[in-house]
């Protein structure tokens, strides 16, 4: 009996280039009532960082011609609230492949969160939701530290409850090349804490040169080891470096292995961050569904 089939695309986000970036599936649903247990088999068996889903608000409603979906995205192992780059990946499908004309798209998350998307020549800018990291005593997550740091030295631990992601600045003396050069114990981060309040672990540093700052991202408790670009840690790293450099427009770079680059611009009075970069759509096929 022939089975079902469900088009999927790659797409490299926050990047210009074919074989960077962070890589995420999108999969146009037309059954919006497609159960979780098919959408997490499809994100496992595509087995990137996250697999986002795109479906129709409204019966009438087309893909080619809506402004509003309903989005939701999953890692290998896990639904997630938020995710940067599976957005800007539903958004580069929607406009460069089917051929979405509409100037702004808004995304509705299964949390009632609105995204939106923007596309602006080459790049697309997504607005979401700034979630400020908070001070937290050094001893709290010593050990946390201890495992992703290692040796280098950390300046200061902030803690976005909002998202579960622990934020470490390293200290100035450090360098870009260390920052790159880190090998933590990802595999003993679930073992040193339950997730019950970090499920993510941000490493970042000052740049001072062509970037802003640079940062690396951990987050095994939700299936990634290491996300290669990430932009809803860039929305607890936004806010922080802008109080920290003064100013609302920063340039920042994740310098994972595939690495990426991503414009940041943050709002204080509506509590938004935009994070723009551009998008490579890599691939396309057909997803055979038993």
């Amino acid at each position: 009996m022939e089975g079902r089939s469900i088009e999927v695309f790659t797409v490299n986000a926050f990047t210009a280039e074919p074989f960077a970036g962070n890589p995420a599936s999108v999969c146009l649903l037309e059954d919006p009532s497609a159960p979780d247990v098919l959408l997490q088999g499809i994100a496992a068996q595509m087995n990137h960082s996250e697999t986002a889903f795109v479906t129709r608000l409204s019966e009438g409603d087309q893909f080619d011609t809506a402004d509003t979906f309903r989005l939701r995205w999953f890692t290998p192992t896990t639904e997630v609230k938020l995710c940067g780059h599976g957005t800007m990946a539903a958004a580069a499908v929607l406009v460069k492949v089917v051929g979405n004309k509409q100037p702004q798209l808004t995304f509705v998350t299964r949390w009632e969160l609105r995204l939106t998307a923007v596309r602006d020549e080459d790049r697309i800018e997504l607005e979401l939701p700034l979630n400020a990291p908070q001070p937290v005593p050094a001893q709290r997550f010593a050990q946390l530290a201890a495992a992703v740091c290692g040796q280098l030295p950390v300046a200061e631990s902030q803690l976005s409850e909002e998202t579960g992601k622990l934020l470490l600045r390293l200290e100035d003396s450090c360098t870009v090349r260390q920052l790159e050069e880190l090998k933590p114990e990802v595999g003993q981060l679930p073992r040193l804490h339950d997730g019950s309040e970090v499920r993510g672990v941000i490493v970042t540093l000052k740049d001072g040169g062509k970037f802003d700052f640079q940062s690396r991202y951990f987050a095994p408790w939700v299936g990634i080891p290491e996300d290669p670009v990430t932009g809803s840690a860039h929305t607890v790293l936004a806010p922080y470096w802008a109080r920290q450099l003064d100013s609302e427009r920063l340039w920042a770079r994740q310098c994972s292995a595939r690495a990426g680059q991503l414009g940041l611009a943050v709002d204080w009075d509506r509590q938004r961050v935009l994070v723009y970069g551009e998008a490579v759509v890599v691939l396309q096929g057909k997803l055979r569904i038993p």
